[in-house]
């Protein structure tokens, strides 16, 4: 089988190396109107910063996953203080697994950020990733319920759902409530013979999980709105993206920019808002988040080092970006926030990480690779 693959790979090198070449296509565009190339000099400024970052991981058996997930905030005050949070349990075989952990792991992150600023007067946190990407991306099981049935569990538990938030409470909170579905959507008293069945106003055959990941979609969104409205100290940076909104080109901005770019600057913001285009109505805080604005731009704060995407969930000017570019540059060391990097090195679960909680646990089911080893 390796054979044939090597003569493929010797057979297609030319046509895909020609895809690669695609990015030769840009030399027309005038990155020059985009790129404002000037040295970023270290802040001198008292600012403290804290930053963020989650990992998961699973391990497959035949009758279910084993999975991990874990958030940790580190914040920098003359000395240095973290805050971190992670569960481990096991969870069924779902076309909707890998979706659902990246949801859980966004909550332990969002709720990390949210305890960080209560508890700690910090200037900036920073964020690993996409805030705006968080907001809309479609939500697993979005279109599995009826309108009523998700009515009927923002209702119900939205109030405890920010409650836990309001406590500073760390880690997944709708876990705690699976119980209460049992007797809000509990149909088995209902008398369908005797009573007009397009009166009742919830799913008849309802899957339990879905409940679930509705609850869990509806919890990350009110965390997200809570940690937004401290939206002056949010900066969410991201090492790779695909959006093309600054160039307009086939091939992503931060490509282009990598590309035909070397030393130190930042790119020309732009702003995104939250239209009814981008996400359709949110099922709860729609208004604020119709209301939010986001600044983009990239960045590259050391010459020959890698560009990042910024985003700001505010409408910032160029000399404000300025400013915050040289307090990051501070603490950054080859070009990128020491405490960022610090967490997603500390946070991230590995195979062989899960392989020894899987023992630890005592997990012998088969994984249904044993026969292959």
């Amino acid at each position: 089988m390796l054979n044939s693959l090597y003569s493929e790979a010797i057979k297609k090198r030319g046509k895909i190396n020609n895809k690669i070449d695609v990015l030769d296509q840009t030399k027309t565009i005038d990155v020059d109107k985009v790129w404002f190339e000037e040295p970023i000099s270290p802040s001198g400024n008292k600012v403290v910063v804290a930053a963020g970052d989650g990992s998961y991981n699973k391990k497959k058996y035949l009758g279910f996953n084993f999975y991990a997930v874990s958030a940790v905030s580190f914040i920098y005050d003359d000395k240095l203080d973290k805050i971190e949070a992670s569960e481990l349990d096991t969870i069924e075989h779902s076309s909707f697994l890998e979706d659902r952990l990246r949801n859980i792991m966004g909550i332990f992150e969002i709720k990390n950020a949210i305890k960080t600023i209560n508890e700690f007067d910090i200037d900036y946190y920073l964020d690993d990733g996409s805030l705006l990407g968080d907001l809309i991306r479609p939500f697993p099981v979005e279109n599995k319920l009826s309108s009523s049935t998700k009515e009927d569990i923002i209702n119900v538990f939205k109030d405890k759902i920010e409650a836990e938030i309001k406590d500073n409470s760390l880690g997944l909170s709708s876990s705690k409530f699976k119980e209460d579905f049992e007797d809000l959507f509990n149909l088995d008293n209902i008398d369908l013979d005797n009573i007009d069945e397009s009166s009742i106003d919830k799913d008849l055959n309802i899957d339990e999980e879905d409940l679930i990941i509705f609850l869990e979609n509806i919890e990350k969104l009110i965390a997200l709105s809570y940690l937004l409205k401290n939206n002056k100290k949010i900066i969410a940076i991201s090492k790779t993206s695909s959006s093309n909104d600054l160039l307009h080109a086939n091939v992503s901005d931060m490509a282009i920019l990598d590309k035909f770019t070397r030393k130190q600057g930042f790119s020309k913001p732009y702003y995104k808002y939250m239209s009814t285009e981008m996400k359709r109505d949110f099922p709860v805080e729609n208004e604020f988040f119709r209301n939010l604005v986001f600044t983009v731009f990239f960045a590259r704060l050391d010459d020959y080092k890698n560009i990042i995407k910024i985003e700001l969930p505010y409408e910032a000017k160029e000399d404000e970006i300025r400013k915050i570019l040289s307090d990051l540059k501070r603490d950054s060391v080859e070009g990128y926030p020491y405490l960022l990097r610090k967490a997603h090195k500390e946070v991230v679960i590995k195979n062989a990480d899960m392989d020894n909680l899987a023992k630890i646990i005592g997990f012998y089911d088969k994984s249904g690779r044993e026969m292959l080893n």
